[in-house]
């Protein structure tokens, strides 16, 4: 009887042991990293007549060449490195190319995405693009350096990146997903009406035998009406799944001063029932997450003063454990920022069913 009762209070353990393990094994980690263009359109932005916008724009094309996207999404993939996260949300990814006046401006002057991927593998990393959702694309003609005009191009994207190390059986993805806002500003330069586009990108993934849903978007930053509409079109839009769901990306939308009026994008998701992660875990740390500095390398760091790089979480099954911010110092002999945005990495339980 004694030899019976020890036989099965070790199978018992052993079960336990199992169903413990599986449970360690439902961890998920999410990163989400605004990659920054490398200029933030001010000499665009801020011309009062069309020899400013021409200048400015060819301001902007030096500015982003002297952010250095390469080294920067080297430093991106040192972070990545680190922390091994299981999908990587990605916002504001450049691709600028040139071309003669008029057009077109096929000539790829910088790809940042493909920076990225090279620098992954460089690392022996194993992560594939699993969406690629465009944003703007507009092509507008610029001086260069003898004021003979030529156009510039700079095409916006957003990404998920998924690691490819694991086997299906661990780490499935499904219901890939991605759309524009139906709202969207609009920018008059140079006698054009130019639109500028933002989206969604959402998916299902199943994490050793637990469903989710994953979404990243990068929410209007320039008009809060615009911003408002988008996150309204989110939370009916890809937030409404019935999967538990995270929701990691740059909201544009500070966390730290969320009301309707000054936060709009933060507030809507907030009273559609999206936990803020930050707040939960860290309540009374600001987090900020920008700006980390000016828009060139030669710029001094600045004091963030805004927590807008969120990850929220919405439905039952899913548990929060940790959350950090990540590319807070300039790494690298050249101390160049990676971005101008903190990145946040956010690990989470996923619960069985009951």
């Amino acid at each position: 009887m004694l030899r019976r009762l020890t036989i099965a209070v070790a199978i018992l353990a052993m079960l336990g042991t199992a169903a413990n393990a599986q449970n360690r094994d439902r961890f998920l980690q999410v990163m989400t990293r605004n990659m920054d263009t490398g200029s933030d359109f001010g000499f665009v932005l801020g011309a009062t007549d069309q020899l400013g916008v021409l200048l400015g724009i060819r301001a902007t094309y030096q500015e982003i060449l002297a952010s250095d996207i390469p080294e920067r999404a080297d430093g991106i993939a040192a972070e990545i490195q680190t922390i091994h996260p299981d999908l990587v949300a990605l916002q504001e990814i450049t691709t600028l190319s040139t071309g003669p006046y008029g057009g077109p401006a096929t000539t790829v002057v910088a790809n940042q995405l493909q920076s990225l991927m090279a620098a992954l593998r460089r690392r022996g990393l194993h992560y594939a693009t699993i969406a690629l959702q465009a944003n703007a694309d507009v092509e507008l003609p610029a001086f260069d350096q003898s004021f003979n005009l030529f156009d510039v191009r700079l095409t916006d994207f957003d990404a998920v990146l998924a690691r490819t190390d694991l086997p299906v059986s661990q780490f499935k993805l499904a219901n890939i997903q991605q759309q524009h806002f139906n709202a969207a500003l609009v920018f008059p330069i140079l006698g054009q009406a130019i639109r500028f586009p933002r989206g969604w990108i959402a998916l299902d993934a199943k994490l050793r035998g637990k469903t989710y849903r994953v979404v990243t978007t990068h929410l209007e930053t320039l008009n809060l009406e615009v911003q408002a509409a988008q996150a309204l079109e989110l939370v009916s839009g890809p937030g409404s799944s019935g999967l538990p769901l995270v929701l990691a990306g740059d909201l544009n939308s500070d966390a730290n001063n969320p009301s309707l009026t000054q936060s709009p994008a933060y507030h809507t998701l907030v009273n559609a029932g999206f936990l803020d992660v930050w707040e939960i875990l860290h309540p009374g740390d600001a987090g900020n997450t920008w700006p980390l500095h000016g828009e060139d390398p030669q710029t001094q760091a600045s004091t963030p003063n805004q927590r807008i790089d969120l990850v929220l979480t919405r439905g039952d099954g899913i548990t929060a454990r940790e959350i950090s911010l990540v590319g807070t110092t300039p790494p690298g002999s050249m101390q160049l920022w990676p971005s101008d945005h903190a990145g946040v990495v956010g690990s989470f339980t996923l619960l069985p069913k009951q």
